[in-house]
C-alpha cells in the first residue's frame, strides 16, 4: 500500500530539534532574510518555515546553546526544556501530537557525544545523550513528517565499540518501520571550505 502526501511545496513547516544555535535553521530560513550562501548579502527566498523547535542539553546545568538560540531566534514555538516532557517515548502519539505541531521536515542534529571518537567509554545508543535517538523515533511515529534530515559524527557507523554497527543499524531499522526510505553519507566539510 503507497501511501500518497501531498504537501505545499510553496512553504515546508519545518520543526528543529537539538536546534544548538538554529545551524540548521540559518541554512533553510536564511538570517534576518539575507541568504547564508550569498554571505548574507542577499536576499533570500525561502520555502522553509520553522514552526517549532527544541534545544535542551542533557546533564547541563546551564542551557547555553539554549540561550543563544532564544536570544537569535527568540522563544516563540520555541521549547528550551527536556524533551522527554514533549516526547517521551513512553507516551502516546496522542499527547506528543499535543506538543509538537504537525510539520513536513524534521531537522536535527541530535547529540553526537556517546558516538563521538572523542568519547570516553561511550554507550552508543544507550548512553545518557544517544538515548536521545528514541525521542526522534517518537516525534517520527507520532507525527509522520514527509521529510526527515539528521547529521551526526561519522563514528556513529561503528558505534559501540563492541558491537560495531549496531546503533546506526538500529536507526535504519526503525526508520524503515516507519515506512521511511532512508539514504546516507558521510561528507567531509573540509571538502566544502568548511570545518567540522
Amino acid at each position: 500500500m503507497v501511501n500518497y502526501v501531498y504537501l505545499n511545496l510553496n512553504m515546508l513547516k519545518v520543526i528543529e530539534l537539538f536546534a544548538g544555535v538554529g545551524g540548521f535553521r540559518i541554512g533553510l530560513e536564511g538570517w534576518k532574510g539575507k541568504s547564508a550562501s550569498s554571505n548574507y548579502t542577499k536576499k533570500i527566498e525561502s520555502n522553509f518555515k520553522v514552526v517549532w523547535s527544541n534545544q535542551w542539553e542533557p546533564l547541563g546545568s546551564i542551557q547555553h546553546a539554549n540561550l543563544v538560540y532564544e536570544k537569535h531566534w527568540g522563544n516563540e514555538n520555541h521549547c528550551g526544556d527536556d524533551i522527554n516532557k514533549v516526547a517521551n517515548p513512553d507516551f502516546p502519539d496522542k499527547k506528543v501530537k499535543e506538543f509538537v505541531p504537525e510539520h513536513d521536515l524534521l531537522v536535527g542534529g541530535f547529540p553526537c557525544q556517546d558516538y563521538s571518537v572523542a568519547g570516553v567509554n561511550t554507550n552508543g545508543i544507550q548512553g545518557n545523550k544517544g538515548v536521545l535517538w528514541w525521542n526522534i523515533h517518537k516525534i517520527l511515529k507520532a507525527r509522520r513528517p514527509a521529510y526527515v534530515f539528521l547529521e551526526n559524527v561519522d563514528r556513529l557507523l561503528k558505534s559501540p565499540t563492541k558491537q560495531r554497527g549496531r546503533d546506526f543499524a538500529v536507526m535504519l531499522s526503525t526508520m524503515s518501520n516507519l515506512g521511511y526510505d532512508v539514504e546516507w553519507r558521510v561528507i567531509n566539510a573540509a571538502d566544502y571550505g568548511m570545518p567540522q
